[in-house]
C-alpha cells in the first residue's frame, strides 16, 4: 500500500466542494431579499391608500316662533308670497266668500289671456256704440259702479282697463268684455276655462263685473288670483295709480284708500251688500333689509275704513314673522378629514344658501362629503343640499380648505399592513 495521504483523507483539509454548497443558502437569501425589495419597495411606494371619510358637522336648523297674525275680527282673510305657492296663512271661514269687484281683475286678466298688453302699452283703439249707453243703462238700475259714455267715444285698451280697475266702473269693464269676447255668455266661458287651467275652482262667476252675490271664491284661491294679476305688468302699473286722466271722462280716482300706505302696492276693492267691504291686495315690506312682495285677500269687512286698516295690520304681522335665514355661510366649516398617514383638512362651503322662512319654518341641511386619500386647497370634495320647507332645494360644492397631503415614501414603507390592507 502506498503510503501517500488522499486529500480526502486528511481530516485537516476542508473540502471546497462542501464550501461551495454552503454559501448558496446565504446567497438565496439575499437575492430573495434582493427580490421581495425590489417588488415592496415600487409596490409600497404605488399602492392606492384607503381614502379617509369625512367627520361631519353637526348642523342645528334655526328655528323661530309661530306666527300669531293680526287678523280681521270677522269675514275671511288669507296671505301669502307674490312669488310663492300657496299661502301662509288663512282666517275664518274656509268656504267661499262673494267676490264684488274683485271680479274685475278676474275679468282683465281673462282679457289680457286672450288681448296681451304689455308694460306702458296703449294698444287698439275701441270707439264706443249705442250698445256701451245701454250696458250703462242696465248698470245704473242695478246701483254699480259706472262712469258717463255716449256713443263714438275712443279708448285704448289700456284706458278701458284703467276705468275698470281704477274707480271699478262696471259700465266699461263690460264693454273692454264685449270688445275681448263679443259678449258676456262668451265670457263667462272663457274665463271658467281660464280659471279650471290655474286652478282655480273655488272661483265662480255669474257675470264680469261683480255685482252678483253669485260670484264666488276662497280667499285662499285669491291668494292665487292675486299672484297672476301682479305677474301681469299692465296690471300692476294699473292697479298701483291713485288717479288716472282719461280723455272725455276725466280724472278717476283709485277705490283703494291705503294705496301706498304700509306697503300695499295695489290690487283692487270690492263692495256689494252681500259681499261686505273687501280688499284684493299686494304690498313689499322690508324683511331683514331686503324687499318681499305679500299678495292677499280679506273679504266681508264691516267699511272701507275698517277694511283697509284690516289689511294693513295683517300685512305689518306678516312682515314681522317673515325672517332671512342663512343656512349655510360660505366658509362654514362642514366636516374634518383625517387621513390614517396624519394629514388633516377641512371642507367648507363654497357659497351662501339664504331662505326666506316663515314663523316656525325649518329649513333642512344635508351634507354631503366624499371619501379622500389626498386634496389641493378648493377642491370640490362633496354637496351641501339645503331644502327649503317647501320641498325646494339648493345645493352648493364643499371644498377643502386646505392640502390634504398624500402619504409619504417613508411612512408607506414603514407601515405595509396599511398600505396593503393587512
Amino acid at each position: 500500500m502506498s503510503s501517500e495521504h488522499h486529500p480526502l483523507a486528511d481530516p485537516g483539509v476542508r473540502p471546497r466542494r462542501a464550501r461551495r454548497r454552503r454559501r448558496w443558502p446565504l446567497l438565496a437569501t439575499l437575492l430573495a431579499v434582493l427580490v421581495a425589495a425590489g417588488v415592496y419597495v415600487p409596490s409600497a411606494l404605488s399602492a392606492p391608500l384607503a381614502r379617509a371619510s369625512a367627520e361631519l358637522r353637526i348642523i342645528e336648523p334655526v328655528t323661530a316662533q309661530p306666527a300669531q297674525l293680526a287678523w280681521p275680527a270677522q269675514g275671511r282673510a288669507a296671505i301669502g308670497l307674490a312669488d310663492g305657492e300657496g299661502v301662509l296663512a288663512t282666517n275664518g271661514a274656509d268656504d267661499a266668500g262673494v267676490l264684488a269687484s274683485i271680479t274685475k281683475v278676474v275679468a282683465n286678466l281673462v282679457v289680457l289671456d286672450a288681448r296681451p298688453l304689455a308694460a306702458g302699452e296703449s294698444g287698439p283703439v275701441i270707439t264706443t256704440t249705442a250698445r256701451d249707453v245701454e250696458h250703462w243703462n242696465f248698470w245704473v238700475a242695478d246701483n254699480a259702479s259706472v262712469q258717463p259714455v255716449s256713443p263714438g267715444l275712443t279708448f285704448t285698451q289700456r284706458e278701458l282697463m284703467e276705468l275698470s280697475l281704477i274707480p271699478s266702473a262696471a259700465n266699461y269693464t263690460h264693454t273692454l268684455i264685449d270688445w275681448a269676447y263679443g259678449d258676456m255668455d262668451r265670457f263667462l266661458a272663457a274665463a271658467r276655462v281660464w280659471l279650471d287651467e290655474r286652478g282655480l275652482t273655488s272661483i265662480r262667476l255669474a257675470d264680469g263685473t261683480g255685482l252678483s252675490p253669485h260670484n264666488l271664491g276662497t280667499a285662499a284661491d285669491l291668494v292665487a288670483l292675486a299672484r297672476y294679476a301682479v305677474a301681469e305688468p299692465a296690471i300692476v302699473e294699473i292697479t298701483g295709480m291713485t288717479s288716472a286722466e282719461i280723455p272725455v271722462v276725466g280724472q278717476i280716482r283709485n277705490t283703494n284708500r291705503i294705496l301706498g300706505i304700509g306697503g300695499i302696492t295695489g290690487l283692487k276693492t270690492g263692495y256689494t251688500v252681500e259681499a261686505g267691504y273687501n280688499l284684493l291686495f299686494s304690498a313689499t315690506v322690508d324683511v331683514d333689509g331686503a324687499p318681499v312682495e305679500l299678495v292677499g285677500a280679506v273679504l266681508g269687512g264691516t267699511s272701507r275704513d275698517a277694511n283697509g286698516e284690516d289689511v294693513l295690520r295683517l300685512v305689518a304681522s306678516a312682515a314681522q314673522h317673515l325672517h332671512r335665514v342663512t343656512a349655510i355661510a360660505e366658509g362654514d366649516e362642514l366636516g374634518e378629514y383625517r387621513t390614517a398617514w396624519g394629514a388633516t383638512t377641512t371642507a367648507v362651503a363654497a357659497d351662501d344658501v339664504e331662505l326666506l322662512l316663515w314663523g316656525d319654518e325649518r329649513a333642512a341641511v344635508e351634507v354631503r362629503l366624499d371619501p379622500l386619500s389626498a386634496a389641493a386647497p378648493g377642491d370640490r370634495v362633496g354637496t351641501v343640499v339645503v331644502t327649503a320647507p317647501d320641498g325646494a332645494r339648493t345645493t352648493v360644492d364643499a371644498v377643502a380648505s386646505g392640502a390634504l397631503d398624500e402619504a409619504d415614501a417613508l411612512w408607506r414603507l414603514g407601515n405595509p399592513a396599511a398600505v396593503f390592507g393587512g
